[in-house]
């Protein structure tokens, strides 16, 4: 298994595709955020091959989650998010899902290395793979690159699973829409709030 390279960033499969038809390569690093250090896997045909991304980084230092109850990592990739979740709130479940095949794989590796067992991996599109399961938080770095539909798609069903005080966390790149997004979706939450900003990159709070 090769070791981490910044290299990559730009895949010739788009990371949303169910099955990347791009050849293996994974790498191996170790990442730090919210004080704990995390051995992690990650593959060539997922997103930010390698590396944790700037606007992940930034969620994952950012997102203030309930203790206990259910939280979603929503649009996995090899599961960053979901994997400090676990840490951060043991007494939680905590689910993982991903179109991505190969993504969903190592998210299922990267929980195991790390020993999360109060999390679990679900392949496949969410708002149909997720059935009627309902959350207290959803942390989410959408696919803005599927396109502004899909990413509302997946927002919408993100509210509806959503009881009463719950919030979606969401980060996009300024450059991207974030502001717009945030007007968009705002019909769907009781309030929609920027909480952080740095590299370019919006932190947003969906309250119901």
């Amino acid at each position: 298994m090769a070791q981490a390279t910044p290299t990559d960033k730009e895949n010739s499969q788009h990371y949303f595709s169910p099955q990347p038809q791009g050849p293996s390569q994974p790498v191996e690093f170790e990442v730090t955020l919210r004080g704990l250090t995390f051995p992690l896997v990650s593959d060539r045909g997922v997103f930010s091959h390698g590396e944790v991304d700037k606007g992940s980084r930034l969620l994952a230092e950012t997102m203030q989650l309930p203790v206990q109850g259910q939280i979603l990592d929503l649009g996995c990739g090899w599961g960053v998010l979901g994997l400090v979740a676990a840490k951060l709130a043991p007494e939680a479940h905590i689910t993982l899902i991903d179109v991505n095949q190969r993504a969903a794989s190592w998210a299922e590796e990267n929980l195991r290395r790390n020993k999360a067992t109060n999390a679990e991996i679900i392949c496949g599109d969410a708002p149909v793979a997720l059935g009627e399961r309902e959350f207290e938080a959803i942390v989410c770095n959408p696919p803005v690159r599927a396109g502004k539909h899909q990413v509302l798609r997946l927002v919408e069903d993100a509210a509806r699973r959503l009881g009463k005080g719950g919030a979606l966390w969401l980060v996009v790149r300024t450059d991207k829409g974030a502001k717009s997004l945030g007007r968009d979706i705002s019909p769907w939450f009781t309030q929609v709030e920027t909480v952080a900003k740095q590299g370019g990159y919006r932190v947003l709070r969906c309250t119901k």
